[in-house]
């Protein structure tokens, strides 16, 4: 997140953070767009949907990532318990039954074997009288179907669907099988995001805490613990890391960043006292543990932010007093961002108050501040 580490390789961003989050449409393009120099909506858009470097699938915490090509082996292969898990339960907790799915897969894999089609339109094309969402989102997760463009703009959570195939013809599943790949991911997660805990990586990967230590032991004796000044948890390392940490030199000037929503700065760790005071968790997670959009400084979230369409307005919250000069550059980076989502100038304001997400009704940290 410093200035000096921004870089318009969204391929290289992706990579360092092992996929971005892309619950929903607008955060994976604002996530490149805090991270980059020079960052456009259409960068994206292009290695996802016509260079096919970039993939949308269900990963960690049976999450929705834009991953590189060359992690959708070892994520879907280490998550796959995940999704099984999640396509058993839809047969239990829905009036659907197996039999009329694998019909309806049969004939949704025929119709977009050549073009791309959106839910609603395979849905007229097979004369269904029910939804075939959750079908589709299935269908996703057994590699059947890719998500392909939007059906309208980049704010669209709606896709269109093809053949996975016709996107990466060449992947070949055999070469890691689950426990390779659980082992990868984690060295990878230590490497990427660590200092981390145990904890963290029990959370950011999702999987059961028996899979997770037989990984690690097969990569302990690349691993130290270390402690981080001020906080009781141990943390785990690479060794070949450690240098790097020991001879960070301190850049000077303040770095300030605005994260969007669901941001893996802060949905990748679950011991989260390292960027967040006790007294400020309730404001930016909600019941189930989402992250709201933030502002931080040095690392630490001192704020909230959020945007509005009419008027065209970025509103920010902040938890302390801070000098004219950090609200001057906070108010310039939320111009920035503002323009970027709403494609037009935008006002600022800054909201003296706000309420508590875990009071709050869910899905309200999409918009912390309305």
């Amino acid at each position: 997140l410093l200035d000096v580490s921004k870089t318009d390789d969204i391929l290289n961003i992706t990579e360092n953070l092992l996929g971005i989050q892309a619950t929903g449409a607008k955060e994976p393009y604002i996530s490149l767009f805090v991270r980059s120099k020079d960052f456009s909506k259409p960068n994206l858009d292009k290695q996802l949907f016509i260079n096919k470097n970039l993939a949308k699938i269900r990963g960690m915490r049976n999450t929705l990532f834009i991953v590189p090509k060359n992690l959708i082996i070892p994520i879907s292969q280490a998550t796959k318990s995940l999704r099984d898990n999640r396509f058993e339960g839809f047969f239990n907790y829905t009036d659907w039954e197996k039999e009329k799915y694998y019909e309806l897969e049969k004939e949704i894999l025929n119709l977009v074997a050549k073009e791309e089609f959106s839910a609603s339109q395979i849905k007229k094309k097979l004369n269904s009288k029910k939804s075939l969402s959750l079908i589709i989102s299935l269908m996703c997760d057994k590699l059947l179907l890719i998500r392909g463009p939007p059906v309208k703009s980049w704010k669209d959570n709606r896709s269109k669907y093809t053949h996975f195939k016709n996107y990466f013809p060449n992947l070949n599943f055999d070469e890691m099988d689950e426990q390779k790949s659980i082992i990868y991911l984690i060295k990878r997660y230590i490497e990427n995001f660590g200092p981390v805990t145990e904890n963290d990586i029990f959370w950011w990967i999702g999987l059961t805490k028996t899979k997770i230590k037989k990984a690690l032991e097969n990569i302990r004796n690349q691993i130290r613990t270390i402690k981080i000044k001020g906080l009781e948890l141990d943390y785990l390392m690479l060794e070949s890391n450690l240098n790097h940490l020991n001879n960070f030199e301190d850049l000077g000037d303040l770095t300030i960043n605005l994260l969007p929503l669901l941001d893996a700065y802060l949905m990748s760790y679950k011991d989260r006292e390292r960027f967040i005071s006790p007294k400020d968790y309730q404001y930016v997670f909600d019941r189930s543990g989402n992250a709201t959009s933030t502002i931080l400084l040095e690392g630490k979230v001192i704020g909230i932010w959020d945007y509005e369409e009419k008027p065209p307005l970025v509103k920010i919250h902040l938890f302390d007093q801070f000098n004219q000069k950090i609200v001057n550059r906070i108010k310039k980076l939320c111009l920035s961002i503002g323009e970027f989502i709403l494609e037009k100038k935008v006002g600022f304001t800054i909201i003296p108050e706000m309420q508590t997400l875990t009071k709050r009704k869910a899905g309200r940290f999409m918009h912390p501040l309305a």
